[in-house]
């Protein structure tokens, strides 16, 4: 059982968010495939969790929470005519040691829960050798959460678990430069999909919701949850994909929450405007000069031109009138 752990809340300024958000954001990360969600002992008081035992099972469900670090005042049991605190242990406190120790000295560490942080530039030496003197060390329970300053963090998780890692700790969207859940997830469900039970269409949603909760904007062309990351233009691109999808996409639009979009700028070719205009009969000279035009156009404005603008374009240039655009 491979074991994915968000750490995206941790590194959040929670104050201006309400509850509502902050439970909606924790399920869909589960929904997505997150195994367990850190957090602080400051968002479990946001989360409104139910204060007695059968309220917070019935609340906890499947959710899996731990924390990063323990008052051990919470732990304590309630003296008499006091209220029952909120029993943090509950969301299964956390025993990670996160260490920067060297792999050779593992085996003389008294934690057995440990986290291996770091480790950027893994993929330039013998990865594999580094692998197997972890999973050799004899550690119970050992979490990777390899940095990603040379954008080499989500190989890196993938290969811990192909090599037989049992737990990664990942961010989303690439957060505080922890692996990228989004695509550690994807990843794992292409190469290992035994082992994934998650539902990525929910990815969308949890991006715009992220958005709002960080104030950072997520790049339009982000792998797996770019909101323009389906958009074709290029001829070649277009003609591919209308034959076949998984020439150029390697999962579906559909199973990340997206739609493929084809638009029609300075690149694109005639099967393009065949399938935008949807007109069979369009003559090869007509296509012709509508593409002239079009990437005339598409040139001069520095942008794409929309589906209005092209139905418009069309039929000037076929009525061989002057074209406005």
């Amino acid at each position: 059982m491979v074991t994915i752990i968000d750490r995206t809340l941790t590194t959040f300024n929670t104050s201006g968010m309400t509850s509502q958000d902050l439970n909606h954001f924790c399920d869909l990360l589960f929904t997505c495939g997150v195994t367990k969600i850190e957090l602080t002992p400051e968002l479990v008081d946001r989360l409104n969790f139910p204060v007695t035992a059968a309220g917070l099972k019935q609340w906890l469900g499947k959710r899996r929470f731990f924390l990063t670090r323990i008052f051990p005042e919470s732990l304590a049991s309630a003296g008499p005519g006091t209220k029952e605190p909120k029993a943090l242990w509950k969301l299964e406190p956390n025993e990670l040691a996160e260490k920067n120790i060297p792999v050779g000295k593992l085996h003389s560490c008294h934690h057995q829960k440990i986290r291996i942080t770091g480790l950027e530039d893994l993929m330039t030496r013998d990865y594999s050798e580094v692998f197997k003197a972890l999973l050799d060390s004899g550690i119970e329970t050992l979490d990777l959460c390899p940095g990603n300053h040379h954008h080499c963090a989500t190989a890196i998780a993938l290969e811990w678990l192909l090599a037989g890692g049992q737990s990664i700790s990942c961010g989303f969207a690439n957060h505080h430069n922890f692996p990228p859940l989004e695509e550690v997830l994807m990843g794992l469900k292409l190469s290992q999909p035994d082992l994934f039970t998650g539902d990525l269409s929910v990815l969308s949603e949890l991006r715009d919701l992220y958005e709002k909760l960080s104030g950072q904007p997520v790049g339009k062309m982000k792998a797996i949850i770019g909101t323009d990351i389906f958009k074709v233009e290029s001829g070649i691109h277009v003609d591919g994909v209308l034959k076949n999808p998984n020439t150029y996409e390697p999962f579906s639009p559909q199973s990340v929450g997206n739609q493929r979009e084809i638009v029609l700028g300075k690149h694109s070719g005639r099967q393009s405007l065949l399938y935008k205009l949807n007109d069979s009969q369009l003559s090869e000279s007509a296509a012709h000069s509508i593409l002239k035009h079009l990437k005339s156009h598409c040139t001069k404005l520095g942008r794409n031109l929309s589906d209005r603008e092209l139905r418009t374009l069309a039929r000037e240039v076929q009525n061989d009138k002057q074209i406005y655009c």
